[in-house]
């Protein structure tokens, strides 16, 4: 071989090497948020894909073998935690085989560990009979943007920690986007003043986190155990509450049972909000900060209409 095709083959190997550990750092999350926001902080130098699409009830997502796939190139892995994605990410991992994303790893990243207050962790014993309960808490964390600057800030570290010389591109994205958070927080929260004099019935339990950051009041669900279509007695009782209430509107994602929220919200006589359950679910939901836009405009359109019956 001679001198000049040793040197290029040196350099173009060089190359190969220095591409992946500079600017092709890859990235997977399971649902869709946490795309946006590794998006957010990653830039140019990450490359990010998701396990589960926004339109898709991440607590059903078939263990497909082209996520996998996704798995096994990974850099970094971002889950949800709280049991979220027990039933499809662990068979995932052990398809996967990759071992710079194991659990203990420095690829591995539970964007859980990044919350401050877990809502909704249930008292004494759960079992499969209660439904899908979630033993360690409300999974849904990613629907209070205060959580997301937790999550961006967290994930700026471990990228940094991955890709040592791009650390301060990462730290500068995720201030950048907890900026921006705080510039749209008074906004958000000024949309749903009307709301906030409503009483909600939710559909399932999906929007506490976001209730709970609007300080919206939440008076009952429709589902009666996780997961399992309610029983008849049970829309019934949340039928007649909610008749009793002076001022109330009902709040489902886009994967519950439609036919069930609707009939609830008629024969209560009020309004029914169907909102994006993650970024990505509707048309024009794909960027973070145009979903939280969404939610809060259905909900304002929904508290209006509810004054109006």
């Amino acid at each position: 071989m001679s001198a000049i095709k040793t040197i290029l083959l040196v350099v173009i190997m060089m190359t190969a090497v220095v591409g992946h550990s500079l600017a092709d750092l890859k990235v997977v999350t399971t649902i869709s948020d946490l795309a946006r926001i590794a998006e957010a902080v990653g830039g140019d130098d990450a490359q990010v894909s998701t396990l589960c699409p926004g339109p898709r009830d991440p607590h059903f997502l078939p263990a497909k073998p082209s996520l996998a796939r996704k798995l096994a190139k990974a850099d970094l892995l971002c889950y949800n935690g709280l049991e979220l994605e027990i039933g499809w990410l662990p068979l995932l991992l052990n398809k996967a085989r990759n071992p710079r994303i194991k659990p203990g790893s420095e690829g591995d990243m539970d964007c859980s560990g990044a919350i401050k207050t877990i809502l909704d962790i249930p008292d004494g014993n759960v079992d499969r009979a209660m439904g899908d309960i979630h033993a360690l808490g409300n999974p849904h964390y990613t629907l209070n943007p205060e959580n997301a600057v937790l999550i961006a800030k967290e994930m700026a570290y471990r990228m940094g920690q991955l890709d040592p010389e791009n650390k301060a591109a990462y730290k500068d994205r995720a201030t950048v986007f907890a900026g921006e958070v705080a510039s749209r927080l008074p906004g958000w929260y000024e949309q749903l003043s009307e709301a906030r004099t409503k009483s909600i019935i939710l559909y399932h339990s999906h929007w506490n986190y976001f209730t709970h950051w609007q300080h919206l009041k939440v008076v009952g669900e429709i589902e009666n155990r996780p997961g399992i279509t309610p029983s008849p007695r049970h829309v019934q009782s949340v039928i007649e509450k909610g008749r009793d209430l002076d001022g109330v509107m009902i709040v489902a994602a886009q994967w519950d049972h439609q036919d069930v929220a609707e009939d609830v919200a008629e024969r209560i006589g009020t309004s029914l909000a169907v909102l994006p359950g993650y970024s990505g679910a509707q048309k024009g939901t794909d960027n973070y900060f145009d979903f939280i836009d969404r939610l809060c405009t259905r909900m304002a359109e929904a508290a209006t209409a509810a004054s109006k019956e």
